[in-house]
């Protein structure tokens, strides 16, 4: 982050207070008789100057952090905390053009029977529950390379990093018997993964790998939900 401006104002009041003393000490060398009057002007317009660009550094400090925090706002989905579609929808342009690392596969996650729970308990119950989700997929980035987002509803969608295949299907396992043994806001429920590797090989389309890994999805929903399914790649 920008922040290396913060830095300035302090070394010029180091420099402003150097020069004020070398003024001063020649001013009553030179001119003793006007030493003190111009010791004084010196001095107000050194505090002055101070003031003033201190002043303008926290008018940049605030204006910088309201355009983080609206910048936050617009790519984080409020409901889990998470990042959202289109934060995702951005990574993956810049994943396409710019020389940056690659994820080696992408999972989707769909929490299973959701419709069914918003149903029965209602959508403040629903919303609890995504609330505790997004904890629970934040926190398991902790401990492994993944970057979780909202796609929608109950779908999210991780990006992965660094991970071969039998890997990244372990992690989604892990992922799905977690939440399975996990109680979120007093409801116990399940996930389908689906997961779609991409491995060192270079991809020029990444929506057509999360397609992939939604149809892998569905595949694990047809296979009985709470599972995990490989997509078919290409």
């Amino acid at each position: 982050m920008p922040f290396g401006f913060i830095d300035y104002p302090h070394r010029m009041n180091r420099f402003v207070a150097f020069w004020f003393v070398v003024h001063t000490i020649l001013a009553f060398y030179f001119k003793p008789k006007y030493a003190l009057d111009d010791t004084i002007n010196c001095l107000c317009f050194a505090i002055l100057g101070c003031f003033l660009g201190n002043i303008m550094v926290w008018v940049r400090l605030e204006s910088y952090e309201a355009r983080r925090l609206l910048t936050i706002e617009k790519e984080t989905d409020v409901l889990t905390g998470l990042s959202n579609r289109r934060k995702l929808f951005e990574i993956l342009a810049n994943l396409e053009t710019a020389n940056i690392e690659k994820p080696s596969g992408i999972m989707m996650i769909d929490i299973d029977h959701f419709k069914e729970f918003n149903d029965n308990y209602g959508h403040t119950a629903g919303d609890r529950y995504l609330n505790s989700f997004g904890k629970v997929l934040n926190a398991y980035t902790q401990n492994f390379r993944l970057h979780f987002y909202r796609y929608g509803g109950e779908e999210f969608v991780a990006l992965a990093y660094g991970f071969d295949e039998n890997k990244l299907l372990s992690i989604a396992e892990n992922l799905r018997i977690a939440i399975q043994n996990m109680e979120m806001d007093g409801y116990r429920k399940t996930v389908s993964i689906g997961v779609a590797y991409c491995g060192n090989q270079p991809v020029q389309n990444y929506e057509k790998i999360i397609d992939q890994a939604d149809n892998a999805v569905y595949a694990a929903k047809h296979s009985g939900r709470n599972t995990v399914c490989l997509a078919f790649t290409n």
